[in-house]
């Protein structure tokens, strides 16, 4: 993958916002090279992470009322397993796709980019929540997470491979160049695992990769979003394109792992760095002390990676998604990173 422009900004998609046209109004005029579609977990659980994209997925229901995301054995889960396999099977995109009530930001984000200028555009960015996260989430009532019944993280898998391939299609209709993260915060639970675990990271990697080859038949990019301290080393071993990390707080443990970054780099992956934090008492951190923790990152891999290679493949994010902050506090880390771009332009090279 080659970035159009280096250290350009993008979000990560959560919006404490309940309304999808001031998320919009905030995303579009300053994300303006890389949008990406608000997810509005303030508006509706419908629109939470874990409930977002498990409509028509076997076993799983979403309660509203009691806020939980969770495996229901007395439905007819053989038979609903039956039916996905038929329309994943047939190839049947519409079946996989997500309605207004889970992505109302989706939908105004696709109303907007109708009649936007695509000049302005390097890329658009969608996500879907990470097959690994949501399978180890998802429990049924004696607390067993999905991923330990086969069957069922067979079907999860399938239908977010499914929704990303639906969503990235959806968006390369409107402009050529997509990017879909896959959100994966439970991978920071793997890096201290012991040999002897039933999970294996093969089976890690095998899911992760399954949603990223999905994403990447519509001739689009697949990134992955871990806003914790995760096995490195795993991730880079993934299919993505693009490792976005909470570099904020976990740079440093990230870029001990020299080697395998410049492994990524070199088949073309890009490091988007989560530097602009989204904790509430983090919000005052001085942009000109982010900006020298980002050099020193850089410095530290310039030592055995080809500097301008380094520069020439970062993108800034903020280190996590803002749907837990209040509303001008998100709008304030969207201003940040504007603001930590221009510099990152000016000062790092």
């Amino acid at each position: 993958m080659r970035l159009k422009n280096h250290f350009e900004i993008t979000g990560i998609g959560s919006m404490p916002h309940k309304s999808e046209k001031r998320a919009c109004d905030i995303i579009f005029p300053n994300f303006r090279k890389i949008p990406c579609w608000p997810q509005l977990v303030n508006k509706s659980f419908s629109e939470s992470m874990m409930a977002q994209f498990t409509e028509r997925m076997p076993g799983v229901e979403a309660d509203i009322d009691t806020r939980k995301v969770f495996i229901n054995r007395k439905r007819d889960i053989k038979k609903e397993i039956e039916e996905l396999n038929e329309r994943y099977n047939s190839e049947d995109p519409e079946y996989f796709s997500f309605s207004e009530d889970c992505a109302s930001g989706f939908y105004e984000y696709l109303y907007r980019l109708k009649d936007h200028d695509n000049t302005m555009l390097d890329y658009l960015k969608g996500q879907i929540t990470g097959p690994i996260s949501l399978c180890f989430t998802v429990s049924d009532e004696d607390g067993v997470p999905m991923f330990f019944d086969k069957d069922l993280r067979e079907a999860a898998v399938k239908v977010l491979s499914a929704r990303a391939k639906w969503q990235a299609a959806k968006l390369k209709n409107l402009f050529k160049d997509v990017i879909i993260f896959i959100d994966e915060p439970s991978l920071v639970f793997f890096k201290h695992s012991a040999p002897s675990s039933k999970i294996k990271k093969e089976d890690i990697i095998s899911c992760i990769n399954r949603v990223a080859d999905a994403i990447h038949t519509e001739a689009c990019y697949a990134g992955i979003h871990c806003c914790g301290d995760a096995d490195w080393d795993l991730v880079l071993y993934t299919d993505i394109d693009i490792l976005n990390i909470d570099a904020y707080n976990y740079g440093g443990s990230f870029i001990k792992n020299n080697e395998k970054i410049s492994e990524f780099l070199q088949r073309g992956g890009i490091i988007a760095w989560g530097m602009v934090p989204t904790a509430s008492d983090a919000l005052k951190d001085d942009v000109d002390n982010l900006l020298l923790k980002l050099k020193r990152y850089i410095d530290f891999l310039s030592e055995s990676i080809d500097r301008r290679k380094i520069i020439n493949s970062s993108l800034i994010t903020p280190s996590c998604g803002c749907g837990a902050l209040a509303e001008k506090e998100a709008e304030a880390v969207v201003e940040r990173c504007v603001a930590f771009s221009q510099l990152a332009k000016e000062r790092i090279t």
